[in-house]
């Protein structure tokens, strides 16, 4: 009896030995110049590295990176709202959404200009097959 007490302590030993030795990861650092992204069920970049791209991309001045900026801001909570209020069931949630939409493409537009605005048109479109042929 006491050779199986004897073997039942030296497992139970083993085992918490061998569970305490596994490696222990730490929860992820983000890098020093990475960005915030918001959270969510779909994680969305925020409006300033929105912003940021697009300035990158077009070679906007300081001037039009500001209003982008504003005009992500301000479409941002117009967009959350929408989404908290209406389901994505609905039947109209896809014509109501496009049209928010193109009035936010309407407003960015009017900020950056429109050939710069067709160059993000079609950069977006670029993006979106690269994405879908993955």
């Amino acid at each position: 009896m006491k050779k199986y007490a004897k073997l039942v302590l030296a497992s139970v030993f083993l085992f918490s030995m061998s569970v305490m030795a596994q490696e222990q990861t730490p929860p992820p650092v983000k890098p020093a110049g990475q960005k915030e992204m918001r959270q969510g069920p779909r994680q969305q970049m925020s409006p300033q590295l929105r912003a940021e791209n697009m300035a990158k991309e077009l070679s906007l001045t300081d001037a039009e990176k500001a209003k982008v900026q504003e005009v992500y801001e301000k479409n941002d909570v117009i967009f959350t709202k929408f989404r908290s209020e209406v389901s994505r069931d609905s039947p109209d949630f896809r014509e109501k959404f496009k049209a928010l939409r193109d009035a936010q493409d309407a407003e960015l537009e009017t900020v950056v200009g429109k050939e710069k605005f067709q160059k993000w048109q079609t950069i977006q479109t670029e993006r979106r097959q690269k994405m879908s042929n993955r």
